[in-house]
């Protein structure tokens, strides 16, 4: 089986080596999850509510910054490879 096929019937997930986090990343991730527990104690529930939508909100717009990123690395690396084989 080809890459491409590995990919359409799933047996491939880029987004697994993504996921990976480094120890930098770690440490950032604790800073975050520590910083965002201080601040949740100081909130009222609808402070809490409002501040959940935030993050959900922001999710959103990181995944679609992700999806972006990742299928504009996909067609660039299709880009060079047409460039090479057609040279």
């Amino acid at each position: 089986m080809d890459t491409l096929e590995d990919l359409y019937y799933g047996n491939l997930f880029p987004h697994e080596k993504c996921a990976k986090l480094d120890d930098e990343m770690k440490e950032l991730l604790g800073l975050l999850n520590r910083n965002e527990e201080k601040l949740t104690e100081t909130l009222s529930d609808e402070q809490k509510e409002i501040f959940g939508k935030y993050k959900d909100c922001n999710q959103e717009i990181s995944e679609i910054g992700d999806r972006n990123a990742f299928l504009n690395g996909f067609r660039l690396g299709a880009r060079i490879i047409i460039e090479v084989v057609h040279n």
